[in-house]
């Protein structure tokens, strides 16, 4: 199943982009268009800009844009059909579905299938807590939580010997191979038996997951299990309690990060809201751009023994990568938030974490003996690489100042190490640039523009116009159409792999009967589409309006069908060119021999020089 054209075209119709983006970002009226400080970015003049007559947005500090829906995905991380249903549910929408084509529909059907059963799941956890095994509900209450918190956590139980998770899901009519997909069940066994049960959510509150604690003391087994990884589940790219702390972590403008599900839980009690949990991993970076959506202050509460104090050293360097403010808050020897929150009273809990919170320079000193030279010198220059890692100069050079206090050495001395870290760090990321620029689909414009122009030229024709535009109202030929068949006829394609992606979605859109709008494009599932397309549409429609300026330009559209035919013939040019070389190559060399290659010239030669005439090079 999939929500309706006529629903999305309601949702279209009702929601307003400046209403929606104005819950995530502050905006101010600026002549025809609303401007805001970037969602994306950390800055102090305001780049976000809303163009309500567009119905589009640009993020000129990231490069972002596109409609309304795309901000969504961008922004929440929504899915697709997530960001509608948010939109049809803040504007009372009813939702309608229809049926999908078998191909699509098994793969939605799949995921949408996981997430029920998973959400299935949950809620019989929850139920097993309530039943006659206490175990559970007694650790939770000797852990001092109530049943408030409890319930906001949608704690579970799985108990000993469980076989009412299998029974209840085969009863209520789901398919139990989504409970052994995600490994629930295995061997018709439930995995997570004797456990307490903690549900992982997406941002947007879906149950993704779960991490399950052993009840039994001095056992062998392992103290957590967690679902297996999986298309909807990825822990490295997941937070603990996100989902109930985004709209804390904004108002406070901080985060507070932790190891554990029971310390997000024991804090969120004590009226500490802006919190979440790693899941137990070492912190992604993933994680952190999850965190840097809604504040770029980060508290690390990680445990104080060896491996809690080395995963906070790591920890430090990946937010100041991320251009993000660390700061670190340890407990006393042997303390855990939870056991911390429990044994104290909330205000002297709430003081301790203000008192104790300090900067990372202070928290890496005081980690070494200022007696031990070399412990001391390597401390230091761990301090500096640190440092080198923040881009802002501001905070670099208050940053430097602090050192030069608590380490005792002269600003100088350290912006000299300063300037050495940086130059070794240029050169890694330069390198690590290169290959992630060979390695991915991400995009250059100004490339694009040098190296592809022609190529550029008609994705953006397609883009901006694609179906919308009627060539010939009498055959019903679209742009998108014209283009298609002209590359078709002489057997031309795309050489940019991005744009290869896309011209190959408008072939098979087209062979639907289906219409591609803007907004097909800028809602697109293939990320690098959506920013391709926010970046030709956003730059084409934000940067000017000269009808409010009383003067009439002829518009692009009233001479389309030239530009159109021109940029085809352009394209087909440079690419027929190519080949002519290639082709050219290939006969020259004495190995090969083959009649075909010779034919294949002299159709080529044919084709450039038909161009060549349709451009009116040669007469």
């Amino acid at each position: 199943m999939k929500i309706s054209s006529k629903t999305i075209e309601e949702i279209y119709a009702a929601a307003i982009i400046e209403d929606v983006i104005a819950d995530f970002v502050v905006l101010k009226k600026a002549g025809a268009n609303y401007k805001g400080l970037s969602p994306f970015n950390d800055e102090k003049t305001p780049s976000f800009v809303v163009s309500p007559v567009k119905e589009i947005w640009k993020d000129f500090s990231s490069g972002k844009g596109g409609n309304l829906i795309s901000f969504l995905m961008e922004h929440e991380q929504y899915s697709y059909p997530e960001a509608l249903l948010y939109l049809a549910k803040k504007y009372s929408i009813n939702v309608e579905y229809e049926e999908l084509k078998p191909e699509d529909q098994k793969k939605e059907s799949e995921r949408e299938s996981l997430l029920i059963v998973l959400n299935f799941a949950k809620e019989i956890f929850a139920k097993n807590l309530a039943g006659l095994d206490k175990k559970a509900l007694n650790y939770l209450k000797d852990r001092g939580f109530s049943n408030e918190i409890i319930e906001e956590f949608e704690i579970g139980f799985c108990p000993e010997g469980d076989v009412r998770l299998l029974e209840e899901t085969k009863k209520s009519g789901y398919n139990i191979q989504y409970l052994e997909k995600t490994r629930i069940i295995q061997n018709n066994n439930n995995r997570f038996n004797n456990r307490l049960i903690f549900p992982i959510h997406s941002i947007s509150g879906q149950v993704l997951g779960f991490g399950a604690r052993i009840l039994e003391e001095n056992t062998k087994k392992a103290k957590y299990l967690n679902s297996d990884s999986s298309e909807i589940y990825q822990k490295s790219k997941v937070l603990y309690g996100l989902h109930l702390a985004k709209k804390h972590i904004k108002n406070s403008d901080f985060c507070y990060i932790v190891e554990g599900y029971t310390d997000v839980m024991a804090l969120s009690q004590s009226g500490i809201k802006n919190v979440v949990s790693n899941c137990g991993t070492a912190l992604t970076k993933e994680q952190i751009r999850l965190i840097k959506r809604f504040t770029n202050n980060i508290v690390i509460l990680f445990d104080s023994d060896l491996a809690g104090v080395n995963a906070t050293i790591k920890a430090i360097d990946s937010i100041l990568e991320q251009n993000m403010s660390p700061k670190i808050l340890q407990l006393p020897n042997h303390e855990d938030p939870a056991s911390f929150i429990k044994n104290n009273k909330v205000e002297f809990v709430k003081e301790y974490l203000v008192d104790n919170t300090v900067d990372f320079i202070d928290f890496k000193y005081n980690l070494s003996n200022s007696t031990d030279s070399s412990a001391l010198i390597r401390i230091t220059k761990e301090i500096i690489q640190s440092i080198s890692l923040i881009e802002d100069k501001i905070s670099k050079n208050i940053h430097v100042r602090r050192a030069a206090k608590v380490l005792g050495i002269p600003e100088s001395d350290i912006l000299h190490e300063l300037s050495n870290a940086q130059k070794f760090i240029k050169k890694i990321s330069k390198a690590s640039k290169l290959k992630t620029q060979e390695d991915n689909l991400r995009f250059s414009l100004s490339d694009f523009k040098k190296n592809s122009l022609e190529e550029f030229q008609l994705i953006r024709l397609l883009i901006n116009y694609g179906t919308e535009f009627q060539m010939n109202q009498k055959e019903n030929l679209t742009l998108a159409h014209f283009i298609v068949s002209e590359l078709d006829k002489d057997d031309i394609g795309f050489t940019v792999p991005l744009f290869k992606d896309i011209f190959h979605d408008v072939k098979l859109q087209i062979n639907h009967k289906k219409n591609i709008s803007r907004n097909y494009f800028l809602s697109h599932k293939n990320q690098h589409i959506r920013e391709l397309s926010g970046h030709i549409i956003g730059d084409a429609h934000i940067l000017g309006n000269w009808q409010q300026k009383d003067i009439v330009v002829l518009e692009e559209k009233d001479k389309l069908l030239a530009i159109a035919t021109e940029s085809i013939l352009r394209f087909k040019l440079k690419r027929v060119q190519e080949m002519v070389k290639k082709s050219l190559s290939r006969l020259k060399n004495p190995e090969i021999e083959d009649e075909s290659d010779l034919v294949h010239f002299s159709r080529l030669s044919n084709l450039e020089k038909k161009i060549q005439q349709e451009l009116g090079r040669i007469f």
